[in-house]
């Protein structure tokens, strides 16, 4: 009779392989519930920043010219999710970029500051 060599002997199965096994699917488990915990908590710090930041942009007063063209358009640019907000926003700082390097301080025209008015009540009810 011919004999059959690539047969082995069975594996033995060491006594520990349960508690390896409930081991490694606990680690899997806690490592799961840390990467949630640390996600959930990056978009929560960043929905609190988008209200600080739409708090600072509507408390901010515009007689100052130069400082508020800066503060829009750093502040302005975070806030700015959509196309459309992203184009008003654009429209607004390439209006306010003529204030950002005056000596001297000048006033936002009536008109200007209405635009920007406008878009912050968009921002708001966007946020809210």
């Amino acid at each position: 009779m011919n004999e059959i060599n690539d047969i082995f002997a069975p594996v033995t199965v060491p006594d520990n392989s349960l508690y390896l096994l409930v081991f490694f699917i606990l680690l899997f488990l806690i490592l799961l519930f840390a990467l949630f915990y640390f996600y959930k908590k990056r978009v929560q710090k960043n929905k609190r920043d988008e209200k600080y930041y739409l708090n600072i942009l509507l408390h901010s007063n515009f007689y100052n010219a130069k400082q508020s063209a800066y503060l829009f358009t750093y502040y302005g640019r975070k806030l700015a999710k959509t196309q459309e907000q992203k184009k008003e926003l654009e429209h607004i700082i390439s209006q306010l970029f003529l204030y950002k390097y005056q000596q001297k301080p000048l006033q936002i025209p009536q008109k200007l500051h209405k635009e920007i008015e406008k878009f912050l009540d968009r921002l708001r009810e966007f946020y809210a």
